[in-house]
This record gives structure tokens, sequence and C-alpha cells, in this order.
């Protein structure tokens, strides 16, 4: 799929991200249970949530310009200091508004980190197999994170320092980014607009969206799952009458569909039709979802059916990386990344804000039911399809 010098720069820059993610797995359940035990309810959570995603959306617009001055090498490499910065003080403060600054400095560092990574992903593969090539990327990083919730379990158990354990996992991606080619500062700007990309300069985030919503809807369904499953899924699972690590689990399981299944799904895609598979994994989700009140009552099912949600779910996300790759290249391309990167972080501000008010108020079926809602709206976005995908894809190209 890839040819032999290339595969250095994935795996080391699959390896970065990917370790960063068991780190993200790991934080956002273990500030949950922590403001939990503190006595706060889940509207706060999802408002520490939606400080993180807000921070996210800075870090979003920050990238780019911040990028081409320094090298996406060294914003990766401060992007991880400053979430092991962020994480660490969590344990030793019980002041919801220095919570909220570091939230908030934490979704900064995390965005650059996904821009810059899945732009860098992007480019290596062909477009014959780009599916397989971001479902691989896709799948290591889900794969880690999906160790996060597990590791919650051991970290939840040390007050003293969990939050420190926590934030050093985020160093452990330095080694890969440091050790990839590319990002110096004699090179980062023909990587981020090559010169045979030039016609893509002018590249504006409105055009790229108007072209290609289904990147922004499968992107938005995502980011609010994810963080919802992360926060919320083991609330939902403790009213139910499970244990702290059965609630712990179900949302590793989640993540381990997310993983195991991407590869699956993306030979699926390269093979049958990349627009079609998409579309079939929002019609899945859209009937499975309304069953969780129920299956979770059936114990024999509701681990296989988180395993299955969580593969449908994250192949959405992954299908709409792998569209950003098919439609632009060159600045067009980080831009494009740039857009999915701001989509996660409004959607995951947004997101958990509401979900965490409306389980306030009607309980915990409420997560359900803002759940189904977003891949409702994906798939309705995913069926409007551009007429001549490939006659208007070079017309953007030329444009931007």
């Amino acid at each position: 799929m890839l040819e032999r010098h290339v595969w250095r720069d994935f795996v080391a820059v699959t390896f970065s991200v990917a370790i960063v993610g068991i780190g993200l797995g790991c934080t956002l359940p273990l500030t949950a249970l922590a403001l939990i035990r503190q006595g706060f309810g889940p509207e706060v959570v999802g408002w520490l949530a939606a400080a993180s995603a807000l921070g996210g959306v800075t870090g979003t617009f920050a990238a780019p310009a911040i990028t081409r001055r320094l090298g996406r090498r060294t914003v990766m490499l401060s992007c991880m200091l400053l979430a092991t910065a962020a994480v660490m003080p969590l344990q030793f403060t019980s002041s919801l508004a220095s919570w909220a600054l570091l939230r908030f400095l934490f979704g900064l560092s995390m965005a650059p980190l996904f821009v810059l990574g899945e732009a860098w992903i992007n480019l290596l593969p062909p477009d014959a197999s780009r599916g397989r090539v971001v479902a691989i990327y896709s799948t290591s990083f889900s794969l880690c994170q999906m160790l996060g919730p597990g590791l919650t379990t051991w970290l939840s158990g040390l007050p003293d320092t969990g939050f420190l354990i926590a934030g050093a996992l985020f160093l452990l991606g330095a080694p890969g980014v440091a050790l990839a080619r590319g990002g110096t500062d004699d090179d980062h700007a023909s990587e981020i607009a090559p010169a045979d990309a030039t016609q893509n300069a002018n590249a504006s985030w409105w055009a790229i969206m108007r072209f290609a919503p289904v990147i922004i809807a499968g992107t938005a369904f995502f980011a609010l799952f994810d963080t919802v499953t992360l926060s919320f899924l083991p609330l939902f699972a403790l009213d139910y009458g499970f244990s702290r690590e059965q609630a712990l689990l179900a949302a590793a399981v989640v993540m381990a569909g997310d993983a195991m299944l991407q590869f699956a799904v993306g030979w699926l895609a390269d093979h049958w039709g990349r627009a079609r598979i998409h579309r079939l994994c929002g019609l899945l989700l859209c009937l499975l979802l309304p069953l969780m009140p129920w299956v979770v009552h059936a114990s024999w099912l509701w681990w296989p059916y988180l395993f299955v949600l969580g593969g449908l779910a994250g192949a959405v996300y992954t299908l709409a990386v792998v569209a950003s790759g098919d439609y632009f290249t060159g600045a067009a391309l980080l831009r494009s990344a740039g857009l999915i990167a701001l989509t996660w972080n409004v959607s995951s501000s947004a997101g958990p804000a509401i979900t965490g008010m409306a389980m306030q108020a009607w309980g915990s079926a409420a997560m359900v039911a803002v759940l189904l809602v977003v891949a409702v709206g994906f798939l309705l976005v995913a069926r409007v399809r551009p007429n001549g995908k490939l006659v208007i894809a070079d017309a953007v190209k030329e444009q931007i």
C-alpha cells in the first residue's frame, strides 16, 4: 500500500498520535469520575468538557499560522508538553475555575496535534489504498484510546498521583515526532503548501465545507459520540446498576469496536465505494442507538452491542478523513484537516454541555437521544452528493 521509504513517516506519526490517544482516553473519564466524587453533577462534567473543546477551537485557528512559522515538528512537540502541563496540575486543585482554565489549555494542545497528524497521514498513501491506510491510522489511535478507560480504573484508585501519571503519558509520543522526517525550519513551508499545489494556496474553509459537507457532518457526529461516550457512558452504566469497573469497561468496549473494525470498513470502502459504505454506517447507527436503554438490561447482548456501535461510529469519522484526502491536496488538504479539527472541537464543546444538562433534567436516556439526533443529521447530509464528483472536485481545486 505504501512505498518502503514512506513507512517511516507513517509509523512515526501514527505512533505519536496513538500515544496521545492513551492520555486523552484516560483523562476524560478520570476527570468525570473525580468531579462526581467531589459531589458535582453531570452538567458540570459537560461544561468542563466544553471548556476543553473551546480550547481546541482556539488551537485549530492558530495551528496553520504557528506551523508556517515554526514547523510542524516543533508545534507537535510543544503541544505534547502543553498537554502534560495542563493535566498534571489537576492533581493539586479543586477550584472549578482552575479546572476550566486547565481544561481549556488541554484542548488548546490537542487540536494542532490532530490537524497536523491527519494532514500528514492523508498525504502519504495513493488514492486506491487511502481507505485502508487511514483506517490503520485510526485503528492505532483508537486502540490506544481504548486503553484509556481501562487505565482510568487503576488511576482512579490512586487519588494522590492519578492526574500526574495521566499527564506524563503525553510525553511518550515525543520520540515518534522527533524521528519522523520533515517539519524542520528548512522544509516545513513546502510540506504545508507544496509546489504542485500552489493553486490551492487561497483555499477557503467555506469552499471546502460547501463542496464536501459530509466531511463536516461525519466529524461532528463522531466528535460528539467520542466525547459523550468517554464522559457520560460510565455515568449511564452506573445509573443502570453497573459497578464502577463495569461502567468504565463499557467505554473501553466502545473504543475497542472503534479500533478493531476500522480496517475492515476501510477495505469495504476501497472496494465497494466509500460514499456507499459511509451512508450504510450512518443508517445502522440510527437503527442501533434507540435500542441502548433496552439492550443495557441484557448482559449477553450489551457488550457486543457496544463493540459494534463503536465500530460504526468510528467508521463515520474515518471515512470523513478519507474523503478529505480524496478531494483535496496541498494547502487545501491542510485547511480541510483544520476544518475537521474545528468541527470536532465545536461539536465536542456544544455536545457535552447539552448532554450534561439533558441528563440532569431527564435522566440517563437523554444521552441516547442527543446521539441519535446528531446521527440522523449525518445520515441526511450523507445522502446529498454532488453530481459529477470528480469534475466538481477538479473545479474546486482550480478555484482554490
